[in-house]
């Protein structure tokens, strides 16, 4: 396969999450698309972890199934990031993990 992005959608996840399930994520790998979808559905659900599959929907692939785990954890400090005049604060990390 070439070096360009590699498209998945949420197949299957174990909490109702209706806005991010479904979707189209793109990567170069699996779990770039990963980190980007387990982060929506974190957020969508209000939960602090679940599990679900990624399966790859690029034109002329075998359309394999990839399971994670996604968990979001409070930051202990505020990190405060800066960009020209406005500053963001994130108060969460969201971890994703292959299961």
């Amino acid at each position: 396969m070439s070096e360009s992005n590699r498209s998945f959608t949420v197949s299957k996840c174990s909490v109702k999450c209706d806005a991010a399930e479904g979707g189209r994520y793109k990567g170069k790998i699996p779990s770039q698309a990963a980190r980007k979808a387990g982060r929506a559905l974190l957020k969508s659900s209000k939960k602090r972890q679940l599990k679900f599959t990624l399966r790859e929907t690029t034109q002329g692939s075998a359309h394999k199934e990839f399971t994670y785990t996604a968990t979001k954890v409070k930051l202990d400090k505020p990190q405060v990031i800066k960009r020209g005049d406005s500053s963001i604060t994130v108060t969460h990390q969201y971890l994703v993990r292959a299961c």
